[in-house]
């Protein structure tokens, strides 16, 4: 006895599924329906065995313009006999996928004026970090870039993150380097009280560039000072102990750093001096040499890596990592907005595992007033000069001009950045 199959489509009592694969560059989705009839007769005698499931798998190529295509056909078919043979023919299919690009418009940017405008003020003041720093040989890139093709004369002065920010604040002076953490602070009037002792006119204050690079905590101690972290350090202040520690100028990151973290184990600088201690507040290059001399027992810097002023300790002195608590980290992220990060291993002869610590992005600041067309092309010097400056300070060329209108904290961009970002295609 003979019996004929039909396979159907579907839904009915049989089933078809067809999985198609397409490797393209255009994400399409190709949905092919196809139908197919399987005939045949089956062989058997009167004593048929129970029904039974059999799977077939048929794969077939499908050619197209793009990409080739795998197409994998699955007949699930339930048959009384023991005996099955079925032949599928699918005919090779080709798929056209036309694919239309809308070309990038081509960025177009103001060309630099031969001369300085007459509302351009006549010299700027660029307030950087201390000599010796991370900080000194970037803006002082740009002030060199500012004075040859602006025609603007340029004076970079020392500074710190948090008298930069008030200096510009208070228009005394026109660019500034500062992080991006510190837009927090100064946006919230109470916060900023606490930290520069008077409000910030924040509104005066407009981001250049952020994300110049990523700017770490490093902190150092002399061989075998017993303290290894600001608890300890805290706790012998407490027992009367005489600790010595040495910092950036008031108002910078790692002297903010510092005054915090004491701050909450019930430690301040005068209770430090009264112990016999030393506080001392200034250059990097001075802290390191009163360490040589013995005078200060912990350096605290943010900076790069590596950092100047922390090599030159690396390289005459035996130091050990000087650390940061689980809880100091968690006060520090969550308050401040901090990053948590490692100091590679053999980053310094001191870093001997790595090194945990927290990190964020300095950023140029500059005054509202400064007139938009000339904060445009200082934001262009940046950009197409980046080698430039890379070459006297190595770790902005981790800066990415593309990001430099996305990673400054809470400060507003000045128009004169935002047209430049806009016009590059960098900004939306």
């Amino acid at each position: 006895m003979k019996y004929l199959t039909f396979i159907r489509v579907l839904g009915r009592s049989k089933k078809v599924v067809i999985v198609s694969v397409q490797k393209s560059l255009v994400g399409v989705l190709i949905v092919l329906v196809i139908v197919a009839g399987v005939g045949g007769y089956f062989a058997g005698s009167s004593a048929a065995p129970p029904p039974r499931t059999i799977t077939s798998v048929v794969t077939q190529t499908v050619t197209t313009t793009v990409a080739a295509a795998t197409v994998t056909r699955t007949v699930t078919t339930t048959l009384p006999a023991q005996t099955v043979t079925s032949t599928v023919t699918l005919p090779q299919q080709t798929i056209t996928i036309t694919v239309t690009r809308t070309p990038t418009p081509t960025p177009t940017v103001t060309p630099i004026p031969p001369s300085p405008p007459p509302y351009w003020p006549k010299e700027i003041i660029i307030r950087v970090g201390g000599i010796g720093g991370a900080w000194y040989p970037i803006g002082a890139g740009l002030g060199d870039l500012i004075s040859k093709h602006l025609k603007v004369q340029s004076t970079v002065q020392p500074g710190g993150s948090g008298p930069n920010i008030l200096a510009l604040s208070k228009n005394e002076a026109d660019i500034g380097m500062a992080y991006a953490w510190q837009s927090a602070v100064a946006k919230d009037e109470r916060a900023a009280r606490e930290y520069w002792g008077e409000p910030i006119n924040f509104s005066n204050v407009k981001l250049l560039a952020g994300g110049l690079y990523s700017q770490v905590y490093q902190a150092v101690k002399l061989k075998g000072f017993p303290a290894n972290n600001f608890k300890e350090l805290a706790d012998m202040v407490k027992a009367g102990q005489r600790v010595a520690i040495g910092t950036n100028i008031r108002g910078t990151a790692e002297e903010y750093t510092v005054r915090t973290l004491l701050a909450r184990y019930g430690v301040t600088y005068d209770d430090i001096r009264r112990a016999g201690g030393t506080v001392f507040l200034g250059a990097h290059t001075d802290v390191v040499q009163m360490m040589r001399e013995g005078k200060i027992q912990v350096y605290v810097a943010f900076g790069g890596v590596p950092y100047s002023a922390m090599v030159e300790a690396d390289t005459t002195m035996e130091l050990e990592p000087f650390t940061l608590t689980e809880e100091e980290f968690k006060f520090m992220t969550e308050s401040f907005g901090f990053k948590r990060t490692v100091i590679p291993k053999g980053s310094y002869r001191w870093v001997k595992v790595d090194y945990p610590t927290i990190t964020d992005y300095p950023v140029f600041l500059c005054r509202a007033g400064l007139p938009d067309d000339f904060v445009y092309f200082a934001a262009r010097l940046l950009d197409e000069y980046k080698d430039t400056i890379s070459a006297a300070a190595k770790y902005f060329a981790e800066y990415d001009p593309s990001k430099g209108w996305q990673l400054g904290g809470l400060w507003d961009l000045h128009p004169g950045a935002a047209k430049y970002y806009k016009d590059k295609g960098y900004m939306p």
